[in-house]
C-alpha cells in the first residue's frame, strides 16, 4: 500500500509556471538579489479567480497562451493588449499575431531584409551578386541602404568580420532554425570559426562586447523587439567606429518610457477588474472608455484572463522600471 511518499503532486498549468519564471516576477530577485513576495501574492490572487473560472474552455486556454506569449519588450505591445481586451470581451480568437515572432508583420520582416541585403551588399565588393535586384523589392529608394554605409566608412578586415558575424545572427532569425536542425548545426559551426578570427584582431572586445552577439543576441536582436532596429544601428555604428557605443551611448531611460507607456494600458484594464464604483478618483479618456468598452460585462472567465494579463505584464514593467532607474544612477 502507499504512503503518504506515494501522493500525487498536482501538476501546475503553464501559467502558474509563468508568474514565477525568470522572465516574470522570478526577474526581480534574478536581478537585482532581493526577495520578492509579489509573484507569490500574484499566484495565489491569480489561482482563486482561476479556480472561480472554472471550467475554462477550448478558446479560453488558447487565450492564456497568446496573454503569456506577450512581453513588454515587443514591438506592437499597445495594439496587442487592445486586440486581446476585445478578444476577452467578445469571447473570440485573436485576429492578429500575439508577441514574439507572430506578431511580426510583412513590412516589418522586409526592414530586416533590408538591413540584411544591405550589410551583404557591403561586403560583397568583387565579383557579381544578386543582391541588388533583392534591396530593389524591400529598400526601393536606397535609405536603408544609405543608412548603412554611412555608419560603416571605410572597409578594412575586422569590420568585414564583424559583419559577417552580424550577418549570421540575422540569417537566423530570418530563416527560423530549429535547434539540432542541419542548418542550426552549420550555422554554430560558421559562428565558431568567425569569432576565433575575430578574436585575432581584437581581443580585447572593444568593438563589440562578448555578449553582445552570444547566442545571435537572444531576444534583444530578435525582429519581434521593439528596440531591434536600435540595437542594429548600434552594433553596426560600433563597428564603423572600432569602439563599442563610440556613437551611440547608453540613454539609460528606456526602461522608464516603456513602464510609461505600458501603464496607459494596464491602468484602464486594472479599474474595469476593480469594478466601475471603485473608479471614481481615475480621470477617464478615450483609451479608458475604449478597453472598458472591449472587455463588456465581468464575468469570472474574463476576470481572470484580464487579471492574468495585467499581472504578466506588470511584473516586466516593475523590473525594466527599477533596472533603467539603477542605471540612470551608474551613468
Amino acid at each position: 500500500m502507499g504512503g503518504q511518499d506515494d501522493q500525487v503532486i498536482p501538476k501546475r498549468e503553464p501559467w502558474e509556471n509563468e508568474i514565477f519564471a525568470i522572465h516574470r516576477w522570478g526577474r526581480i530577485t534574478a536581478w537585482f538579489d532581493i526577495e520578492d513576495e509579489r509573484g507569490q501574492k500574484e499566484y495565489s490572487r491569480l489561482k482563486e479567480l482561476w479556480e472561480q473560472a472554472q471550467p475554462l474552455d477550448g478558446a479560453s486556454e488558447k487565450f492564456v497562451d497568446q496573454i503569456m506569449a506577450l512581453e513588454i519588450c515587443n514591438w506592437n505591445l499597445e495594439e496587442s493588449i487592445l486586440a486581446l481586451c476585445d478578444a476577452i470581451g467578445r469571447k473570440e480568437s485573436v485576429k492578429m499575431g500575439i508577441g514574439h515572432l507572430a506578431s511580426i508583420t510583412d513590412e516589418r520582416w522586409e526592414l530586416v531584409w533590408a538591413y540584411y541585403l544591405s550589410l551583404r551588399k557591403w561586403i560583397s565588393t568583387e565579383g557579381l551578386d544578386g543582391y541588388g535586384p533583392l534591396l530593389k523589392l524591400c529598400d526601393p529608394e536606397r535609405e536603408i541602404l544609405s543608412h548603412i554605409w554611412d555608419m560603416l566608412g571605410d572597409r578594412d578586415t575586422l569590420k568585414e568580420l564583424y559583419i559577417e558575424r552580424f550577418c549570421l545572427c540575422l540569417e537566423r532569425w530570418l530563416s527560423g532554425y530549429a535547434q539540432n536542425s542541419a542548418q542550426m548545426i552549420a550555422h554554430e559551426g560558421a559562428v565558431s570559426a568567425i569569432e576565433v578570427e575575430i578574436k585575432k584582431r581584437d581581443p580585447e572586445s572593444r568593438v563589440l562586447h562578448e555578449l553582445v552577439l552570444k547566442s545571435d543576441g537572444d531576444g534583444r536582436l530578435q525582429p519581434c523587439n521593439h528596440k531591434a532596429f536600435r540595437r542594429y544601428d548600434l552594433i553596426i555604428s560600433s563597428i564603423g567606429a572600432g569602439k563599442w557605443r563610440a556613437v551611440m551611448p547608453r540613454r539609460g531611460t528606456d526602461g522608464i518610457e516603456r513602464a510609461r507607456v505600458l501603464e496607459e494600458y494596464l491602468a484602464p484594464i486594472e479599474t474595469w477588474i476593480r469594478g466601475k464604483e471603485k473608479r471614481r478618483e481615475i480621470e477617464e479618456g478615450e483609451l479608458y472608455s475604449r478597453i472598458h468598452t472591449s472587455l463588456g460585462e465581468q464575468d469570472n472567465v474574463k476576470l481572470f484572463l484580464a487579471s492574468l494579463l495585467v499581472s504578466l505584464l506588470r511584473s516586466q514593467q516593475v523590473a525594466a522600471k527599477m533596472l533603467a532607474e539603477s542605471r540612470t544612477k551608474e551613468m
